[in-house]
């Protein structure tokens, strides 16, 4: 049931709107959510509802009734999840996602102690909207190909993540009992022949009783002709690391189960791949991606996740960098001054634009002049690949806002136009 207070006599009043708009702040939980409402008139509604499409309907319709023709203003300390995904259904929802940080650091100046419940930080967050909603900025929703193109790369990454860790493992355990695998000389541990043979003849004494014939069938396709066979005979000439019956037995167990995990995540990055390949092609934001030198179809689709449709989301390239934690952070207190690395950002989008600055060194003359200035004045290759990073942002920043390619003649003319350094180390490369 809903409590009916009077507000706050303290509240500040904030200038009338052109449209009504109420007022809610939400502490969200996985079953149900406590809620606090500000009617445009000053009245305050506490309660919760649950976690489900009716209920969550019914408490719409029975908040907008309470003034009709307003707008549903949602504080709530995230941008994704089921609840929000709800909310966005209803056109009179507008939601502020805010930094649970910030709400964080608002809550001590009313619990000092720590303190903490539901009820009252649903308050809080009402309160907080109240006062700093002209700071926030609404939740834009993505265009169903941007959104689900962010959750391909989003979600591939997290398999490829998955497959270095596993595959750290699997080298480490190989190493103890079957080091011939590494004198195959695969690319990468979970390389598709390694992961084969060994998911399937996981000792050096089962692929030699296997014999040629068996295993050259395991590497059909895996390989040149001429490498398939390089590696047979290296496999039937070489002699095994250990005897030892016990350890033989638990690490071959073990690689077996991880050489099998390892084909499984080979196999989903395969067809996350070709789906991703497939839908970046078809986005409209493809073209503005599509020259940078370097990149490949899975940083444009990075690319495009990362930057998502809303133009109005960076108020400008600085923007951008500092939400990519490329940006540093610039503490000044008195005679004091510090500049740090910037950690409190998206991660996704962190390694996007520092991955990409990478790939740009071998296939852009002025990206690989600027990466090598950046060494020869000390930095290390992070470093220099980050401050790149900062210099591709703006350009990529004001491509996306104009919608046009990226030119590499064009550039590099401009390069030569405004006298820059990077020029004369070009022309002298």
């Amino acid at each position: 049931m809903t409590n009916i207070s009077e507000n706050d006599a303290n509240s500040t009043r904030d200038a009338a709107p052109a449209q009504p708009s109420i007022l809610i702040g939400i502490d969200w939980a996985d079953s149900e959510h406590a809620y606090c409402v500000r009617l445009p008139n000053g009245t305050t509604l506490n309660g919760s509802f649950k976690q489900k499409q009716p209920a969550i309907e019914a408490w719409i319709k029975e908040i907008s009734a309470a003034t009709p023709g307003a707008t549903l203003d949602v504080c709530i300390e995230t941008s994704t999840g089921p609840l929000i995904n709800a909310l966005m259904e209803y056109e009179q929802v507008r939601i502020f996602p805010v930094n649970p940080l910030a709400l964080a650091s608002y809550r001590k100046a009313f619990a000092p102690g720590g303190g903490k419940n539901d009820p009252v930080d649903a308050k809080l967050i009402m309160q907080f909207l109240h006062h700093y909603r002209e700071q926030l900025r609404e939740l834009r929703r993505n265009s169903p190909q941007t959104r689900e193109l962010a959750a391909l790369t989003q979600d591939r990454r997290t398999f490829v993540e998955q497959r270095v860790a596993l595959s750290n493992r699997f080298m480490t355990k190989l190493k103890a009992y079957f080091p011939t695998v590494f004198e195959l000389k695969p690319a990468r541990a979970y390389s598709e022949f390694v992961v084969a043979l060994v998911a399937r003849y996981p000792t050096l004494e089962q692929a030699q009783k296997a014999g040629k014939t068996k295993l050259r069938k395991l590497f059909y396709g895996k390989g040149t002709k001429e490498k398939i066979e390089l590696r047979l005979q290296l496999i039937m000439d070489a002699e095994p690391l250990t005897s030892d019956p016990v350890l033989l037995r638990t690490a071959a167990r073990q690689c077996q189960v991880l050489a099998r995990q390892l084909q499984m995540l080979n196999d989903s990055i395969k067809l996350y791949d070709g789906q991703i390949k497939l839908l970046v092609k078809q986005h409209a934001d493809y073209a503005v991606v599509a020259h940078l030198p370097g990149a490949s179809y899975r940083t444009h689709a990075r690319m495009i996740a990362a930057l998502g449709d809303d133009r109005a989301r960076f108020a400008n390239a600085e923007c951008l960098q500092a939400a990519a934690g490329i940006a540093p952070i610039t503490t000044q207190s008195g005679k004091s001054h510090l500049v740090s690395a910037r950690w409190s950002s998206s991660k996704f989008m962190r390694q996007t634009f520092h991955e990409y600055a990478g790939l740009s060194i071998g296939k852009c003359a002025w990206a690989k002049a600027y990466y090598d200035s950046q060494i020869t004045k000390g930095k290390s290759s992070q470093t220099a690949k980050r401050a790149l990073a900062f210099k591709w942002i703006r350009i990529i920043f004001r491509l996306w806002q104009s919608r046009m390619p990226y030119s590499d003649v064009h550039y590099t003319e401009r390069l030569v136009t405004t006298g820059s350094p990077l020029a004369k180390k070009i022309q002298a490369a």
